[in-house]
């Protein structure tokens, strides 16, 4: 743990904080402030306290939450949803995935690292704003397997068979199968993240319609329960994250 270093505090409240270690920062929280170089003496583990007795644990901060945490441009992929798009994407490392849209650099984080250093990321983004931001976000959690590409993926001329996995989180997904159906490898999963059933019945009936070579494996929702436990009293919290989105899960056929 140095300068330059990502921490993360949490309060008594459980309320987290993010931030980058800077020589001669200082942190402030409702409840008072502390030094930077306090923190970094109390390792991740350890705690600190405010000039107003405000204990704050340190922690480095996990994928998901800097994922939550980090500057965003639109609304990231939520991560129980980015953990069943690479279940059923199957990735593994020095697999090849392209994604699109970037957005926030969310779901583009978790690909890369499911990927590993040795694989690649593709990752296209029409909103050349959100690129930009998506590119921040990846390169301070220091990732280098990533090619961010600002355009219109429905446009672009891609390798064919070269791709491990699709992952779409678009608003009109069909658009884009023309061009992304012969860069993906036979027997390969696309996974598209879509907050309306409308969409996804779009989707389909494009395939279907179209004659696309894809078998549609499964449209699930992911669920997420969150439980507040005090022993002996235990009970689900009163803020919970509903719904997010569709995964359409579509298996890419010869053909």
């Amino acid at each position: 743990m140095r300068y330059g270093d990502l921490v993360l505090l949490r309060d008594t409240k459980g309320r987290k904080y993010l931030f980058r270690l800077v020589e001669g920062g200082v942190f402030s929280h409702h409840k008072g402030s502390v030094k930077h170089a306090d923190i970094l003496q109390a390792r991740y583990g350890g705690c600190v306290y405010t000039n107003q007795e405000e204990r704050l644990t340190v922690h480095k901060p996990t994928l998901e939450e800097y994922v939550l945490l980090m500057k965003r441009a639109a609304t990231v992929t939520y991560p129980k949803d980015a953990a069943a798009m690479i279940m059923f994407l199957d990735l593994e490392p020095a697999s090849r995935v392209l994604e699109a849209g970037s957005g926030s650099g969310g779901l583009t984080l978790f690909l890369a690292r499911a990927v590993g250093p040795e694989g690649e990321v593709w990752s296209y983004e029409a909103r050349g704003a959100f690129s930009k931001r998506a590119r921040k976000n990846v390169e301070a959690w220091g990732v280098e397997n990533v090619r961010f590409e600002v355009g219109d993926l429905a446009k672009a001329e891609l390798p064919e068979a070269y791709f491990d996995g699709v992952a779409l989180d678009l608003m009109e997904p069909w658009k884009v199968l023309d061009a992304v159906t012969p860069a993906l490898k036979p027997d390969r999963a696309l996974v598209a993240y879509l907050p309306n059933i409308t969409q996804v019945v779009q989707l389909i009936q494009t395939i279907h319609e179209g004659g696309y070579p894809y078998l549609v494996e499964r449209v699930i929702e992911v669920g997420h329960r969150e439980w507040d436990v005090r022993p002996p009293v235990a009970h689900p919290k009163f803020q919970q994250v509903g719904h997010t989105a569709f995964l359409t899960v579509l298996r890419r056929l010869q053909g």
